[in-house]
């Protein structure tokens, strides 16, 4: 008898373990979408991304509700993003693509890069699960690929601007020609792309026409300086 309830302890304190990790598990996937989701007011969600993160959260509600039907809280939670997903696919309307508005400065930027980075982790995760379809995962991917290029090209161009100004030449046109570059093989550029394409081809030839001015001038006052040098020399002497 002793040994039996040793063993149904043991089974139980296992199962309990099990329970708990679960529930940690679940706990850690639900607060990492949360904080994705908060990020919806400050970047432009497609009503399929939405979708996505959602029911992420409804999946890890359900595991959590699987192994402890009696936590309350899990199943209101439950209701509510049934709520919510109900109300997206009727009513949600995506902001157009070229609604994006750039971060204001460099750190907001890197923690820009960052949330959507781990997004694109989310939904590849999520399609390697097979819980998002071929075809919305490439769409989806692509867009957050988009999203990340329109921030790199932001500061692209602000460091360009920044070098202009220290007379930097050789930087600037190393980073406008890199982007443009960059910039000019993507196929499926929006009219953001499009505005920051024609944008830094603008201060590529404005530079290269300052640059070419500077150049005639320096030409010119240097072709000055030596026929005045020749007159010197040449000029009649003075006889005393």
């Amino acid at each position: 008898m002793i040994i039996g309830y040793n063993i149904l302890q043991q089974y139980r304190q296992k199962v309990e373990a099990e329970k708990r990790a679960t529930i940690v598990k679940q706990k850690a996937v639900i607060e990492e979408t949360d904080e994705m989701l908060l990020q919806a007011s400050r970047l432009p969600f497609s009503k399929e991304l939405l979708l996505i993160l959602h029911q992420r959260v409804y999946n890890a509600l359900q595991a959590i509700a699987q192994v402890d039907p009696s936590l309350g809280q899990v199943k209101q939670r439950l209701n509510d993003i049934t709520g919510q997903i109900s109300n997206i696919q009727q009513n949600y309307q995506a902001p157009p693509s070229d609604s994006y508005r750039s971060p204001d400065n460099d750190k907001q930027a890197l923690l820009t890069l960052q949330v959507i980075k781990k997004i694109r982790a989310i939904v590849r995760s999520e399609h390697s699960k097979g819980k998002v379809e071929t075809p919305v995962y490439v769409m989806e991917n692509r867009r957050l690929e988009l999203m990340q290029l329109k921030i790199n090209l932001e500061n692209a161009i602000a460091r360009a601007q920044t070098a202009k100004m220290n007379r930097q030449f050789g930087t600037v046109k190393q980073l406008l020609d890199k982007a443009i570059t960059t910039l000019s093989g993507v196929p499926d550029r929006d009219a953001y792309l499009q505005s920051k394409l024609e944008q830094m081809e603008a201060m590529k030839a404005e530079m290269n026409s300052q640059l070419k001015t500077a150049s005639d001038t320096d030409l010119k006052e240097r072709q000055e300086k030596e026929v005045d040098e020749l007159d010197v020399l040449f000029q009649p002497k003075k006889k005393w």
